[in-house]
């Protein structure tokens, strides 16, 4: 298990332990604020986000600098480089990729439920990755020749350095730098295939090879496309395979959503509009976006002094927004261990907001994550069934995203 495998089992804790309350603690070494309430967390992202800067330095270090590790005016650069396509992209087309994409992968689910009683998430990472290749890129997955299995273990090897407030490490951290150089000229090998002069046109592409290329803004493809990866297709991927999960602790809420999806894809005339609006296929993409964060808290520190709900902050002092913490939150929802695809009041701090993140660095492909996972989730129930195979609670491994250990315990047969 990952060092940071350990601090997510430590989120659940505060949750539990010390549930609606910030908290004051020391994690590897480092003291810090654990925020679990909405109303500081909306202050600290949101409010007085000026405030509150990025505390990403040895992820930047291990990755590279990104619009995912970079604030300020690095930031500013590259959210405006690929913004558009998260806000322009076509729905219709997701739509029709995403169902095409699912298609193909429930089916080797089911065929490895013959033989196995976990989920494969490498089959989910493969799907989420194609649909985003396909879609911005204009290229399918398997013909770049990119094993995404080497850019996991990269993921999960350098990921413990989100976690690090800047200019703080132990010897347990120095350790994994003994194998990420190599891991990394893989990754960026690999990756070096965008930069191919046969592929298909692809704005976005061109875009990242022209700001690449001017050298100025410090703006390096595989650096973005990182990125890219990271948050549009392992986010997605983890998310399904709770999603997964879900269905299988609660057979009641797979048999109601499996009528809805049938009822859906026998329209006559199936589309993103129309799948919108079957509201608790959303709702339940939302819950698990709720109990299970995929990216569970996000690293701040303060530039100078403030004052949230409790206590004030020190100018320096290292801030963790908790998203377990806040959505489980039993002041916003009855009982926020479980899931609720019916209430629609508990909109606060909801999967579908809060764990994409609020203000000004709301992740930009929410709109495209959450499609996508509506489609994804329909296509499964409609050809799938999923059997839970342990009662045995959740072990976490972080892997750039929030897994289960082990995968999870989920058969998949066939309808």
């Amino acid at each position: 298990m990952s060092l940071s495998s350990g601090i997510c089992a430590q989120l659940y804790d505060f949750a539990r332990t010390h549930n609606g309350k910030n908290i004051s603690t020391t994690l590897n070494g480092v003291d810090v604020r654990i925020i679990q309430r909405h109303e500081d967390a909306d202050h600290i992202l949101r409010l007085n986000a000026t405030n509150y800067r990025k505390n990403m330095a040895w992820f930047r270090l291990v990755f590279g600098p990104s619009r995912f590790s970079e604030d300020g005016h690095a930031w500013q650069i590259r959210r405006d480089l690929t913004q558009s396509y998260f806000n322009k992209f076509d729905r219709e087309k997701t739509f029709q990729l995403a169902r095409h994409y699912a298609t193909q992968a429930v089916a080797a689910l089911t065929e490895a439920g013959s033989t196995s009683d976990r989920i494969d998430d490498a089959i989910l990472r493969t799907m989420t990755a194609s649909v985003l290749v396909d879609n911005f890129f204009n290229i399918k997955l398997n013909t770049t020749g990119i094993d995404l299995s080497v850019l996991a273990t990269f993921m999960e090897a350098g990921s413990d350095y989100s976690f690090v407030p800047q200019g703080k490490t132990t010897d347990l951290y120095r350790s994994r730098l003994q194998q990420l150089p190599e891991l990394r000229r893989k990754v960026l090998h690999q990756l070096g295939y965008f930069r191919s002069a046969d592929l298909p046109h692809s704005p976005l592409l061109q875009d990242l090879l022209a700001a690449d290329q001017r050298n100025t803004d410090r703006v390096v493809l595989e650096h973005e496309l990182m990125t890219f990866m990271a948050a549009g297709a392992e986010t997605s991927a983890a998310t399904m395979s709770w999603a997964c999960y879900l269905l299988a602790l609660y057979p009641d809420i797979q048999d109601q959503l499996r009528g809805l999806s049938q009822q859906f894809w026998h329209s006559p005339q199936p589309s993103w509009k129309s799948l919108s609006s079957v509201t608790p296929l959303a709702r339940f993409i939302s819950e698990a976006l709720r109990l299970f964060p995929p990216t569970p808290i996000v690293a701040r520190y303060a530039i100078e002094e403030d004052q949230l709900s409790d206590n004030p902050v020190q100018a320096g002092q290292n801030i963790m927004v908790s998203f377990i913490g806040i959505q489980h939150d039993k002041r916003l929802r009855d009982d926020p261990w479980l899931p609720n695809i019916t209430d629609t009041r508990a909109q606060v701090a909801s999967g579908d907001t809060m764990a994409f993140s609020i203000g000004p660095r709301v992740c930009g492909g929410k709109q495209f994550a959450l499609l996508e996972m509506i489609t994804f989730l329909s296509i499964f129930l409609t050809r799938a069934r999923f059997e839970l195979t342990s009662d045995e609670p959740p072990a976490y491994l972080w892997k750039s995203q929030m897994l289960r250990l082990g995968g999870q315990p989920v058969r998949v047969t066939e309808l």
